[in-house]
Formats: C-alpha cells, sequence, structure tokens
C-alpha cells in the first residue's frame, strides 16, 4: 500500500508596505480631494441659492393667459418690475400702497395683453407712423418745450428727438421695443374706445324713469309695499332713496336710453309698461324699485350719455374676452415686495 504524501504548505508573502512619506502624502492629496469637492459643492449651493432667490425669480410668471384660441402668453416677473416701473413713474406717484397697486397694474397689464391679442381681430390697426408720432408727442409736452410757445407750428429736429427719446428710455429703463409695445397698446385701447364711439347712434328708444335705490331686499320689499298701497312715489324717493343724486327729485332720473341703466334695470325699465312700479331687483350697486312715466321709440341722446354707452360697451367686451381666456395669476405678496424693491 502506497503512502499518501501530503501536499506541501503554501508560503505567503508578506506584502511590501509603502514608505511612509509615500502614505502621508496619499492621506495630503486624499484630503485636498475631500476639501475641493466641499468648497464646489458649498459654491453650487450659494450659486443655486443665488439664481433661485435672485436672477431666477425674474423668469418667474406672474400671470398665465390662454386665449380662446388656444395661444398663450406669460407675463415674466422681469416684464412686471419694467412696467410696474413705468406706470410708477408716468404717474408721478412717489409712494403707493402696495397692497392695492401692484394687484391693480397685474390686472391692467392682462386687460393689455387681452387687447394686444383681440382687438386686430376687430380690423384695429396701429401704423409705425402713428406710433412714432403718438411717442414724439408725449415726449415733447414730457419736456414741456413747447409750454411756453405762442408759435403752434415750431418743430424740433430728429436729433432733439431722439435725444429725448434716450433720456426717457434711460429713466424708466426700457429698450426702444419694450416702450414701443407699451405704447401701442395703450393706442389699440383708444382705438378700441372708438370703434364703439362710432357705433353708439345719434338717436335711441328712451324711457322716462323715476327710481327709488335701496341698500337691503327687505328694505325695497318693504317701500315695494308701500308704494302698492298708495303711497306717492316721489315722496317715498326723497323719504327712503340712497341715490343723492336723484333722491331730491323725487326719483326722477329723466329719459334714459339702453345701455345707461345696466343689463338688469334696462331690462326691467324698457319691459315697463307706462305708469307701471316695477317690482324690486337686485343690481351690482343696490335694490331698486322703478316707474315708467314716459316712452319714446326715437330721441336724440346726449353727448353725456353717449359716452357713458360707448364706455359701457368698451368693458363689456373686456369683460367677454376675460370670461373667453383663462387667467391664471401667480402674483402674492413677496414677490409684490421683492418687485417693489427693485423699481428704485
Amino acid at each position: 500500500m502506497s503512502r499518501k504524501l501530503k501536499p506541501e504548505p503554501k508560503l505567503s508573502v508578506a506584502k511590501r508596505q509603502p514608505p511612509r512619506w509615500q502614505r502621508e502624502r496619499n492621506i495630503t492629496v486624499i484630503i485636498w480631494i475631500i476639501f475641493s469637492l466641499a468648497i464646489v459643492l458649498a459654491l453650487g449651493l450659494v450659486g443655486y441659492w443665488t439664481y433661485g432667490n435672485y436672477f431666477g425669480v425674474w423668469h418667474k410668471p406672474v400671470a398665465k393667459i390662454q386665449y380662446a384660441d388656444g395661444n398663450e402668453t406669460t407675463l415674466s416677473m422681469d416684464y412686471f418690475v419694467k412696467m410696474l416701473r413705468l406706470y410708477v413713474i408716468s404717474s408721478q406717484q412717489t409712494e403707493f400702497d402696495t397692497t392695492t397697486y401692484p394687484y391693480e397694474i397685474l390686472n391692467d397689464l392682462e386687460d393689455g395683453e387681452l387687447v394686444y391679442h383681440e382687438v386686430p381681430k376687430l380690423g384695429i390697426q396701429v401704423t409705425p407712423e402713428e406710433l412714432a408720432e403718438e411717442i414724439n408727442g408725449y415726449l415733447i409736452n414730457l419736456a414741456n418745450l413747447d409750454g411756453n410757445e405762442t408759435d403752434g407750428n415750431v418743430t424740433h429736429s430728429q436729433e432733439e428727438l431722439d435725444a429725448l427719446y434716450q433720456n426717457w428710455l434711460n429713466m424708466v429703463r426700457l429698450s426702444a421695443s419694450e416702450y414701443g409695445r407699451a405704447v401701442y397698446i395703450t393706442m389699440l385701447r383708444s382705438k378700441l374706445d372708438d370703434y364703439f364711439k362710432a357705433q353708439v347712434p345719434a338717436e335711441a328708444e328712451q324711457v322716462h324713469v323715476h327710481a327709488i335705490k335701496l341698500d337691503t331686499e327687505e328694505q325695497a320689499n318693504s317701500t315695494w309695499e308701500r308704494l302698492n298701497n298708495g303711497e306717492d312715489f316721489a315722496a317715498l324717493a326723497r323719504e327712503l332713496s340712497q341715490d343723492e343724486n336723484s333722491k331730491q327729485n323725487g326719483g326722477d332720473l329723466g329719459w334714459v336710453p339702453r345701455g345707461i341703466l345696466g343689463t338688469v334695470a334696462d331690462e326691467v325699465a324698457f319691459n315697463l309698461a307706462i305708469g307701471n312700479i316695477s317690482q324690486p331687483f337686485a343690481t351690482s350697486t343696490g335694490y331698486f324699485v322703478i316707474k315708467v312715466s314716459e316712452k319714446a321709440e326715437s330721441m336724440e341722446i346726449p353727448d353725456a350719455y353717449k359716452e357713458i354707452i360707448w364706455g359701457n360697451a368698451a368693458e363689456q367686451w373686456l369683460r367677454e374676452q376675460r370670461d373667453a381666456s383663462v387667467i391664471e395669476e401667480y402674483l402674492d405678496q413677496d414677490r409684490v415686495n421683492w418687485a417693489v424693491e427693485r423699481i428704485q
């Protein structure tokens, strides 16, 4: 029987350690790498915070408008700050209520974008020549160059106008295209008014209206019952009406065409028979009981009423554009405060 041989034991050789100086150098390199990464990370965090809290805010939206045709406009903080500054400087305000005024400006900017997008569909345009003339006229008035002139034909050179324009742009901190667009929108709004002015007829159906304005539904119902019991309309108007302009006249509003009283009151007045008293009805300004004493199928409209009619028509058109669009607002008091600090 043969004898089994035991396997020879494997020999292990101890790994050679690097010299001490090399180990210390490696540790130093690692420490520097960690330190460098920490600095890069810190700078990155600082940069991210700075961008997010300063530079990034300029690009954040304050409002988005989605029009009925599917197009969309975004108003950025950058645009809002520029326009807020323009409104403040143009109105020569030294101070304003930061809890209300910036929100009013945002609302007006939204209306301006609706006008910019929708008014050209009515065939209304502003030509480059009209825009230049409007800007030049404003600059001349602003500089008061013609304030004391006796000759109405005094002209100013293009160089003078260019210098005035550049000074104004520097003051409001806008580019020529930014300011030009703002003026363009203003002119479109003015032409929209002219559009509705042209649609007001010289004559229209009118009614002679007497009204009693009350604050509450209970007061209106009580007044109506007293009228039904035979009390005099004019006497009750003098006693109860909250409309200071008409109560002394016994509630007599005179002859009124459509478009003056408002949608609800117009509907009641023009469908009410002569001599009849309406049931109480509510409007945005209060409760009313009215009486119609006369009617005319066609009567000349006074100029004061024409202005109200076209003004109401323009406002109604703008409300319709708002209703047809989707408007999202992101402005809050923190963003307002941030913007106000940067218009100085």
